[in-house]
């Protein structure tokens, strides 16, 4: 008599994310797997700018961090091939100024090999450049700037 082993298969099914008028196909699954080794920002850089960007500035209601998140992206941590990690930049009087983060989405732009989005939103000008930097990553270098009143 033979026995037939019951062994869990999992398949990885590729998304598409539509961006303005580009698209990007990505494996939710891959990008999430990609942040488990990446160190935590506030692990990473004990300062305050740093601790106030995973704090705060990550809970922001962004559009940006919506796309990104829903491709698994995880918004709190700091990729090993950025060393600098978060640029996060506020005033005397602790507002928020600027910062700069780099991002990786396990994928490949559809349409070209890079793009911008631009928009503002919540009193800030949102900038990201897309890039297929190798065949299945996309680094997203993100810059978000408060607009002066």
């Amino acid at each position: 008599m033979r026995h037939l082993e019951n062994t869990a298969v999992t398949i990885m099914m590729e998304e598409i994310i539509k961006i303005g008028e580009n698209r990007i196909a990505y494996i939710n699954q891959k990008t999430s797997d990609a942040y488990i080794k990446e160190i935590n920002i506030i692990e990473n850089c004990p300062c305050e700018d740093c601790r106030y960007f995973a704090t705060v500035i990550t809970k922001l209601e962004l559009e940006i961090f919506q796309i990104l998140k829903s491709a698994g992206v995880n918004l709190e941590k700091n990729l090993d091939s950025e060393p600098t990690g978060v640029w996060c930049i506020r005033d005397d009087n602790d507002e928020f100024v600027f910062f700069q983060q780099a991002y990786l989405i396990k994928g490949r732009i559809l349409e070209n090999s890079s793009f911008k989005y631009e928009k503002e939103e919540l009193g800030l000008k949102i900038t990201a450049e897309f890039l297929n930097e190798k065949a299945d990553d996309v680094i997203i270098d993100l810059q978000v700037t408060k607009i002066a009143k």
